[in-house]
C-alpha cells in the first residue's frame, strides 16, 4: 500500500512541474505552435538570424483579402517588448500607437505558453492561450 502511495506521489509531482524563469535570454530563438504549426515567433532575433535584442517577430503565414491579394495575416508583425514576471508586454512597431498590452507568459523547458495576442491584431483580448516550441 505505501509504494503505491509513493508511486502516485512521485507521478503527480512530476506531473507538476515547476514552471522555468522567463527572460529575454531564454525567449531567444524560434517557437512554433505546437498543434498547427502555423504561428512562428522570432525573440531577439530578425529574419537572417542577426540580435534583435527586446524585438518579436510574429509570423502567421498568408493568406487572401477580399480583392484577391496576398498578404501577411492579422497579427505578423515586428513587436518590442518587455518581460516582468510571468507577463509579456508587447507593443506593435507597425502601430502608431505607443500603447503595449500585457499578457500571459509560461515556459517549461522547450515550451512556451502565451496568451494569443497575436490571432485577432494587437490590443485585443486573447482568444486563447497557445502552447509553442522551441525550434532547434
Amino acid at each position: 500500500m505505501r509504494s503505491r502511495l509513493l508511486l502516485c506521489l512521485v507521478l503527480v509531482s512530476a506531473a507538476c512541474q515547476q514552471s522555468d524563469p522567463v527572460s529575454p535570454d531564454t525567449l531567444t530563438g524560434r517557437w512554433v505552435e505546437r498543434t498547427m504549426r502555423q504561428d512562428t515567433l522570432s525573440f531577439n532575433i530578425d529574419h537572417t538570424g542577426s540580435p534583435l535584442p527586446d524585438w518579436l517577430t510574429v509570423n502567421r503565414g498568408k493568406e487572401r483579402n477580399a480583392t484577391g491579394d496576398l498578404l501577411p495575416k492579422i497579427g505578423s508583425g515586428i513587436y518590442s517588448y518587455q518581460v516582468q514576471g510571468n507577463r509579456i508586454f508587447v507593443r506593435s512597431m507597425l502601430s502608431s500607437s505607443s500603447l503595449s498590452a500585457d499578457y500571459a507568459i509560461d515556459r517549461k523547458g522547450d515550451l512556451l505558453t502565451v496568451d494569443n495576442f497575436f490571432e485577432l491584431g494587437f490590443r485585443q483580448s486573447p482568444t486563447a492561450t497557445r502552447t509553442l516550441v522551441r525550434l532547434p
